[in-house]
């Protein structure tokens, strides 16, 4: 017999012969190409894949233990919704929500009781513990399905101040939460499964770091002030700079795009100023093309810029694609595959046409500038305005759920006065 007859795969054991059911009989490998198909697509589609039989779970991989590390086991388009407001169960578990499908999934996250979300990075948790003693107020990044934790040496916004400023702040004025408004951060894997976080605070010139072998937090030797939108992506952070002069009302000045890239792993104690690489400018954007205010947002694994032209009148939003600023294109799109994005809120969204069928796809949605509770959305195919129904301002009747949808809920847009 030959060689190649030799490496031919053994025929499936049938469910007749072996007595098993079909799902059973399935090849592993088989198994496992499936299972990465549906992983490409979203995490909670794996997961019910393991779950229809021991023959399925056994053999693909496990997400426990592999879903910080392993960036294809993280949940990307999944968040957290707000607290308050009837959105989360009575019984102290958490609602979850997927941008892309509209699904939902309510689990438990035990570590919530004692620690504070400060963003999400890449569907992950970054919490830090809220206490007054210093050595205690570590960092987690957290897998809020598989319950995977990634340990970071604790940090204060008064040991920040003090590695930088060498000011002491007044006990009464210390904070030992970094705000979650102000939080961006970067997840990066080194080829041996060390992870690195850099977080940027609106509020600090510097960017600060951290892996999971160190024992202090480090900063860099450089330092930029970026005022708008500052987004992660596939473990870099990108920075909107504007050159404009406070003294020229009339000229927009300069718009930058810098890409900050995670730092190489240094043996260095202590929470110094580290040498890794500077931010690099990947784009220049002429001031002749866009107006603030500016946002940046990751829409389907991409980074999009966005904008506004200079017409007072039948003011227009304008949104491109960083890679093709890079390349010199400099063309508005007029369709984002179907997605909404969702400006000012603390940290811009892309959602899925599935996820809020409500909303009309290759929109961009933001808040009414003349009503605080209301909405207003631009379709970029047809560059039109349309307004969206207000939030409500009257509580509900007793024990009755908020009437308004889930959109108003991100946008804090709901006054009425449900706190459950």
């Amino acid at each position: 017999m030959s060689s190649s007859a030799n490496c031919k795969r053994q025929p499936a054991i049938t469910a007749a012969s072996a007595g098993m059911p079909p799902l059973a009989s399935m090849y592993a490998d088989l198994l496992q190409l499936v299972g990465w198909r549906l992983l490409s697509g979203d995490f909670s589609d794996y997961v019910r894949f393991r779950a229809v039989c021991w023959h399925w779970r056994s053999s693909t991989d496990s997400p426990s233990g592999r879903g910080i590390v392993d960036a294809r086991f993280r949940p990307r388009r999944w968040m957290m919704l707000p607290d308050s407001h009837g959105l989360h169960p009575r019984d102290g578990k958490k609602r979850f929500f997927n941008l892309s499908l509209g699904s939902f999934i309510c689990c438990r996250v035990p570590l919530l009781q004692d620690y504070t979300n400060l963003c999400t990075v890449e569907g992950l948790l970054l919490l830090q513990r809220p206490t007054d003693d210093e050595d205690s107020t570590t960092v987690r990044l957290l897998h809020p399905f598989t319950g995977d934790v990634a340990k970071f040496p604790p940090i204060t916004y008064h040991t920040i101040c003090l590695a930088l400023t060498g000011y002491r702040l007044r006990d009464g004025h210390r904070r030992h939460n970094l705000l979650t408004s102000s939080v961006t951060a970067a997840l990066s894997v080194s080829a041996d499964g060390v992870a690195t976080i850099m977080i940027m605070l609106s509020d600090v010139s510097h960017v600060l770091f951290a892996t999971t072998e160190d024992k202090q937090w480090r900063f860099s030797a450089w330092s930029l002030c970026p005022k708008w939108g500052t987004v992660s992506s596939q473990g870099k952070l990108y920075v909107l700079q504007n050159l404009k002069s406070d003294d020229d009302d009339d000229n927009e000045g300069e718009l930058r795009i810098l890409q900050i890239d995670p730092p190489q792993h240094e043996a260095m104690p202590g929470f110094t100023r580290s040498s890794f690489p500077a931010p690099k400018v990947i784009t220049v954007c002429p001031s002749t093309e866009l107006r603030r205010p500016f946002n940046l947002v990751e829409c389907d694994s991409e980074v999009l810029l966005i904008g506004y032209n200079h017409a007072v009148i039948s003011k227009r939003v304008m949104v491109y694609r960083v890679d093709d600023l890079v390349l010199g294109s400099v063309v508005p799109l007029t369709s984002i595959r179907g997605n909404a994005l969702l400006i000012d809120i603390p940290r811009s969204l892309s959602v899925g046409s599935k996820a809020m069928p409500l909303i009309m796809g290759d929109t961009v949605v933001r808040r009414d500038p003349m009503c605080d509770k209301s909405l207003e959305q631009y379709h970029l195919g047809t560059a039109t305005w349309s307004s969206r129904a207000a939030g409500c301002d009257e509580p509900p009747a007793a024990d009755g759920p908020c009437l308004c949808n889930l959109l108003h809920h991100i946008y804090g847009a709901c006054h009425c006065a449900v706190t459950r």
